[in-house]
Order: C-alpha cells, then structure tokens, then sequence
C-alpha cells in the first residue's frame, strides 16, 4: 500500500537526517575518559610534538553513540568514532584509571569475516567489507573481504624472513628488490604470526605522550596489545595509489588496526595505522544496506527454512520508533509466523542491526514462501515492505 502523505514526509526528514548523521567530519569528545586517552599520543601529533603518526586520528568525527552491546548496562555500550578505531566504554561503573576501562573495537576482525559484534559471544553477519585497507579511498584491491582467505590460517614466514611476497587478486606476486630491507625482516613471533621490523619498531618504540598536562617521554609509547591486538595475517605487499601515486606499501592486519609500511613516506609516516575507523563506519552504517530500507542477512534467498528461526539483519534507521515486524508467508499469502521487533539503533535516523525468533506449523509439504521486514503507518497502520527475499518453508 502507497505511503500517505505524512508518512513519505517523515521518511524524508529522516533520510535527510540520516545522511547529516553519516556526513559529519568531526566532532566534540563524548565522554572525558575518551578525549584522556586520546590526549596522551595524538595531542603531541597535533602540537607537532611527536615523531611518530597518529594512533587515533586528529579529532573524532562522530558524536558520542549508543551501540547495542548485550554485555554492557541497558544493551548499550558508549562508543566514538575516530579515523584510525573506535573508543568504547563497555562498563560505565568501571575504575576510569585502569588501561582498558576504554578500549577500541575488533574492528579489522569483523570486516573481514562480516560480523557486526554486539556481545561478548553475540554477533550479527553481514557482508564482509569492500573497502580498500590501505591507499586512497578509491583502490579497488585489496579490500578486507580480500583477507578472508589469509585470515587465521598460520603463518607461512619465520624469524630471520624478510617479506617479499606480494598481494595480487587472483593469489601472490614477489616483490624481491625487498629481500634484503632490514624494515621488512621478521623480528618476532606473536599468535603465529611473523611481525617484520618496521611494525615492531613501531610497536614498542618510546616517544613524547601528554599525561598530567606535561609532555614527556615514555617507554613503550604504548600498549600495543591494547592498541592493535593480535595479528591476524601476515604482512604482504601490494601496490595501491596513495594521493593518486602507486606505491609499494606493506601491510598488515592485526584484530583491531591495519598497519602499513611505505618506504617513499617521510620517516615519521612510513609506518601508519590504516583509517579503520572510517572504513568500520561507512561499511556498518552505508554499505552493508547499499541503500536497501532493510536487509536480512542470517538467511540466504532461496534457502530453505525451518521453525524456530532466528531472523538477523539491519534496518535504516526510519521505522518509527525502531520498531519492525518480521514476517513469514507463503506465496499465497498466509501469514504462518510474525513478531515486531527492535532496531538497536543508536540514535534516531541511523541504520541498526535487529533480530526476531520465529515459530510456525509446518505446513504438510515443502511450500514457496516469503521472508520479510514490514512497518506500520503511525498515521493510519498502513502496511510498506521493507524487505522481502524468498525462501522455501520446509514440510513437517
């Protein structure tokens, strides 16, 4: 049924709303223990203090927002976006002074094997992420989805290596005028993964952080497991533009940061951390819709489905009042299960990952049906679908 008038207005508005949302470029701390801990490395890159690049980015470029986390107080965690990870507070009535009372998210680990977290063991799929690691935004290779196939399946290197094996589409390529480049030899073994020099310099290096309103310098500069995590692949090669000029770029995915290597960078950039951050933002809040109104992402269309089902997906952001209705029926129109559910959005206008349990009498046999997200009107319970792919409902 059409949209009335009233409603295809409030679908606007919160379209517009949505996209201001998702365009903001920066933004004011949401919480003093998130500008503490940014101030400590990346206040001396701001002053020009430091010898080393950014750990987390110039400034957040999100409000502070509401995650669903089942873990933390209300299903909520606090969290902020910044270009390089995101912040977390997943205990509010933690002790503020421990290291990890903020910590950033899994990020990397996440696109790569498409899963949005929302628990401790709880997490949502999704496509993993086509988004360039490292380089310009409009690199096409090697996206994290690319890393699917080099995630957590050992190390092929050893200490004493140096890297010269190459990512190419379709498998490796040499890079061997690198055979004998002291930043590329493997120096340690963490997790069963070989970290190369120039990575574990940067890892364990001192440098100049700002704690109690003094610049001063600190050994180890930070906690590296906090920051990056452990690896989680070994450190390839690839050329990619950066600034519109192809380079020879290492790189390397750790749980929650991308760590590249450009020899042609000035010294204080040849190591960098990849813009995780935004590439987590874009791909959990854009791209895993694709401009979609809903999506259901647990069961693939056509497959075959069974009672009880749990139905996993996202929404984006204009259900009113976050409440959808998951549905299924047969092709002939009988509704055999439905249940109105939550979009654990953060806030108002932006898209948000729900999930509803479904149960049914099996029908005698094997019948076409339909699986879909709907919405009701506020205005006069006029029915729009938001989604709907087909499936087969499996006979008693």
């Amino acid at each position: 049924m059409a949209l009335t008038k009233w409603s295809a207005r409030l679908s606007l508005l919160l379209a517009l709303l949505m996209f201001t949302t998702l365009s903001v470029s920066a933004a004011d701390f949401g919480n003093p223990n998130f500008k503490k801990v940014w101030n400590r490395t990346d206040y001396p890159v701001q002053q020009g203090r430091a010898d080393y690049s950014w750990v987390w980015g110039p400034q957040p470029f999100t409000g502070e927002m509401r995650e669903w986390y089942t873990g933390s107080p209300g299903g909520h965690r606090i969290v902020q976006y910044f270009d390089k990870s995101r912040m977390e507070i997943n205990d509010p009535s933690g002790n503020p002074n421990t290291d990890w009372y903020v910590t950033n998210g899994l990020l990397v680990r996440d696109m790569i094997l498409g899963q949005v977290q929302v628990g401790d063991v709880k997490f949502i799929p999704a496509n993993p992420a086509r988004i360039c690691v490292a380089g310009d935004a409009t690199n096409t290779f090697p996206y994290y989805s690319d890393l699917q196939r080099l995630y957590n399946v050992g190390s092929k290197v050893k200490m004493g290596d140096h890297i010269t094996t190459g990512l190419v589409p379709n498998g490796f390529s040499t890079f061997p005028q690198y055979a004998n480049d002291p930043a590329s030899q493997i120096v340690q073994i963490q997790q069963n993964y070989g970290i190369p020099r120039a990575f574990w310099n940067f890892l364990t290096r001192g440098g100049t952080v700002y704690v109690n309103n003094a610049f001063i310098y600190q050994q180890p500069l930070f906690n590296w497991l906090y920051v990056t995590g452990n690896p989680i692949s070994d450190p390839y090669w690839v050329k990619v533009k950066v600034a519109g000029v192809e380079r020879d770029v290492m790189f390397q995915a750790f749980e929650r940061r991308i760590l590249t290597y450009t020899p042609a960078n000035p010294a204080q950039y040849q190591v960098e951390m990849g813009n995780v951050g935004q590439h987590y933002y874009k791909w959990r809040y854009s791209d895993i819709l694709s401009g979609s109104p809903a999506r259901i992402t647990n069961v693939q269309p056509g497959s075959t489905v069974r009672s009880p089902l749990r139905v996993q997906g996202f929404e984006n952001g204009q259900a009113f009042e976050a409440t959808i209705t998951v549905r299924l029926k047969t092709v002939a129109g009988t509704v055999l299960a439905e249940k109105s559910t939550i979009v654990q959005r953060p806030d108002i206008a932006i898209p948000g990952p729900f999930e509803a349990d479904l149960s049914w009498t099996a029908p005698a046999t094997a019948t076409a049906g339909k699986l879909q997200v709907v919405v009701f009107s506020a205005n006069n319970g006029a029915e729009t679908v938001l989604y709907s792919q087909d499936v087969t409902i499996a006979a008693a």
